[in-house]
C-alpha cells in the first residue's frame, strides 16, 4: 500500500507540474501574441507615410540652383570594392563606397551590368542621392540604377504587418487556451486542433508575401484584400482538419442504410 500511495502522490505532483508548465508557456504566448499584434498595427499606421515617400520619390527631379533632399542630387564618391555573387541561391551585387556623410558605405545594385561588374577599387563615380537613398551610380556616361529606393516600401510594410498579425493572433489564441485549460492539457496533452491552427498560420505567412508581390498593381489596400481572400480560401480548404471524421461518418451511415 505505501508504494501505491507514493505512486499516486507522484502522479499528482507530475500533473501539477504539467499544469504549471502549460500556464507558464500559455501566458508567455499571450504576451508575445499581443506584442506582435501591436507591432503589426504600428506597421500598418506607417503605410500612409511610406506611400507619401514613394510619391515624393517618383516626383523627384534633378536639383537646380537650390539643392535639397527632395531633389536628385549628384555626389562624388570613391569605390572601395565590389561583391558579385551569382550562385542561384546566393546572389549579391553590392557596391562599397567612400564619400560624404550622405553616401551609404554599401549599395545593393541588383545586377552586375551595365556598370557594377566594370568598377574597380579607386574608381571615382557619381552617386545620385535622394534623401538618404543612393538611387543610381554613374561613371563615364554609363548609369546603373540601384535597389536603394523607397519603391514598394508600403507594400512590404503591409505584407510584413499582416504576417505578424497572423502569428500574433495564433500565439494569443494558443496561449489563451493553454492558460484557461491548463489542467485539461496536463491530463490529456495538447489537442490536435492547436497543431492544425498552427499549420494554417504557417500557410497564411506566404499568402502575405504573395499578396505583397501582387500589390504592385493593387496598392496596400489591395494587399490587405487579397491576403484576406487567400486566408479565407485557406480556411475553407482546411476546414476538414477540424472535423476529420465527419465525412467518414456520413459515408458509413449511408453504407449501413
Amino acid at each position: 500500500m505505501p508504494y501505491e500511495g507514493d505512486g499516486r502522490s507522484g502522479a499528482r505532483r507530475g500533473l501539477r507540474l504539467r499544469t504549471l508548465w502549460h500556464r507558464c508557456w500559455g501566458a508567455v504566448a499571450v504576451l508575445l501574441g499581443v506584442a506582435l499584434i501591436f507591432f503589426a498595427g504600428v506597421g500598418l499606421t506607417r503605410v500612409p507615410d511610406d506611400m507619401a515617400e514613394e510619391r515624393a520619390y517618383r516626383a523627384a527631379r534633378p536639383c537646380g540652383t537650390a539643392v535639397t533632399e527632395d531633389c536628385l542630387r549628384p555626389v562624388q564618391a570613391t569605390v572601395r570594392g565590389t561583391e558579385i555573387r551569382e550562385q542561384p541561391k546566393n546572389q549579391r551585387y553590392d557596391l562599397r563606397l567612400t564619400g560624404p556623410g550622405s553616401v551609404p558605405r554599401e549599395v545593393a545594385m541588383g545586377g552586375a551590368e551595365p556598370l557594377l561588374g566594370h568598377l574597380r577599387a579607386g574608381d571615382v563615380v557619381t552617386v545620385t542621392m535622394w534623401r538618404d537613398y543612393a538611387t543610381a551610380v554613374s561613371k563615364d556616361g554609363v548609369t546603373q540604377y540601384s535597389d536603394d529606393n523607397p519603391e514598394g516600401l508600403s507594400l512590404w510594410s503591409t505584407a510584413i504587418a499582416l504576417a505578424l498579425f497572423a502569428i500574433g493572433l495564433f500565439a494569443a489564441y494558443a496561449g489563451g487556451h493553454a492558460v484557461a485549460r491548463a489542467p485539461h492539457y496536463a491530463a490529456t496533452g495538447l489537442p490536435t486542433r492547436l497543431g492544425k491552427r498552427g499549420m494554417q498560420t504557417i500557410f497564411a505567412m506566404p499568402c502575405a508575401a504573395l499578396a505583397g508581390i501582387s500589390g504592385i498593381w493593387t496598392g496596400p489596400v489591395g494587399v490587405i484584400v487579397l491576403w484576406s481572400a487567400l486566408v479565407g480560401l485557406l480556411l475553407v480548404a482546411t476546414r476538414r482538419l477540424d472535423t476529420p471524421n465527419r465525412g467518414r461518418g456520413r459515408h458509413a451511415g449511408t453504407h449501413t442504410g
